[in-house]
């Protein structure tokens, strides 16, 4: 984008009334603190009602609409223009207005964007609700269309309690709306103005927000995503690098703040059920048919699951299925003999009672 967002708007606010300007630079935050006001708040400081301020605002952006088309500024805005609507189309005619705001690139600031996007007359704002973000449209069939689509997938989501890969959720998508014909990028678009929906960090898979593995919230959580990532047992070290690593992800992505401290992360690994201590520091998950406990535990279950004895070289095949640990560790265990006894043929099982 060769017009800066910043100096254009600049120079638009330059020719309306002061009032106006001022109203219009706190409204969105236009100044060097870059921090928009409320309507009740500017209404305050001027001791009028927030409908007041919000028609001051409204009145505000025709008179700069006539401005920019009667002056030198027509052929930069038309630029813009054309970006804004070559950019909607591109998202399939609506867009999250966050998301929307953020592809302009870091270059051009947030605020001067979202003014901007107010000037465009066949551009339209949604405000939201307790279901949908707001977002920005320029076709009203296209918000009907993309309510219906987050609204059918939310069902989905509920019904079948798992989440999917966004690959398989489009090619869903095709097969129900068979007359619409949108691309991939189109289809997120629909689904992530939906407040309950949510996509995964990677981006790769999509599902509802309530879903540990598309917005893991606890330590918990992110060891579990970690782990069924990997698919394979992990030293408790990595797994706090890993996590550490997706904190960053998730605080580039939602904008906020995530502390960490690695006990916190080695203490749930031991507190939890859903972890199974298979080697030295090595943790895998419960769900993957390792059973809990110490390798003399194991190798009790390996027996018991028996129905004769079991040479050495067997019970060490099977434990080593279940830990990952030297084989002189669990012929050591086989030495107990308060658990386990050696028939004539050297062959083990559990001792009774």
């Amino acid at each position: 984008m060769d017009i800066n967002c910043k100096e254009f708007v600049q120079k638009v606010l330059k020719q309306m009334p002061e009032r106006t300007r001022k109203i219009m630079v706190r409204r969105f935050g236009l100044d060097k603190r870059g921090k928009g006001e409320t309507l009740e708040a500017i209404g305050r400081s001027y001791n009028v009602t927030r409908e007041r301020i919000r028609q001051v605002e409204r009145d505000g952006f025709k008179r700069m609409k006539k401005i920019v088309e009667s002056s030198e500024l027509k052929k930069d805005f038309e630029k813009i223009e054309f970006l804004f609507e070559k950019k909607l189309k591109q998202f399939g005619g609506i867009k999250k207005e966050e998301e929307l705001i953020l592809s302009f690139g870091s270059s051009q600031p947030k605020n001067q964007i979202l003014f901007l996007l107010n000037l465009v007359d066949n551009f339209k704002r949604d405000k939201g609700d307790n279901y949908f973000y707001a977002f920005w449209y320029s076709d009203p069939k296209q918000v009907s269309l993309a309510k219906k689509v987050a609204s059918d997938f939310v069902e989905k989501f509920k019904r079948e309690k798992k989440a999917e890969s966004l690959d398989k959720a489009f090619e869903y998508f095709k097969s129900i709306f068979k007359k619409e014909k949108p691309t991939e990028e189109a289809f997120v678009s629909y689904l992530e103005i939906s407040k309950q929906i949510f996509r995964s960090i990677d981006g790769r898979r999509i599902g509802l927000m309530s879903f540990s593995d598309i917005n893991p919230k606890t330590v918990k959580d992110k060891i579990i995503l970690i782990l069924n990532e990997k698919k394979q047992p992990l030293h408790f070290r990595e797994i706090t690098d890993l996590i550490f690593s997706l904190n960053k992800d998730i605080e580039k992505k939602h904008n906020r703040s995530l502390s960490l401290h690695p006990q916190t992360v080695h203490n749930e690994l031991i507190r939890s059920n859903d972890f199974i201590l298979v080697g030295r520091g090595l943790y895998a998950l419960k769900d993957w048919g390792y059973n809990p406990g110490r390798v003399k535990d194991v190798i009790a279950h390996v027996l018991r699951a028996s129905v004769q004895p079991l040479a050495k070289e067997d019970i060490i095949s099977e434990v080593l299925k279940q830990r990952m640990v030297k084989e002189s560790t669990i012929f050591l265990g086989l030495q107990d003999k308060n658990l386990f006894e050696k028939n004539e043929e050297g062959k083990y099982k559990v001792r009774e009672a």
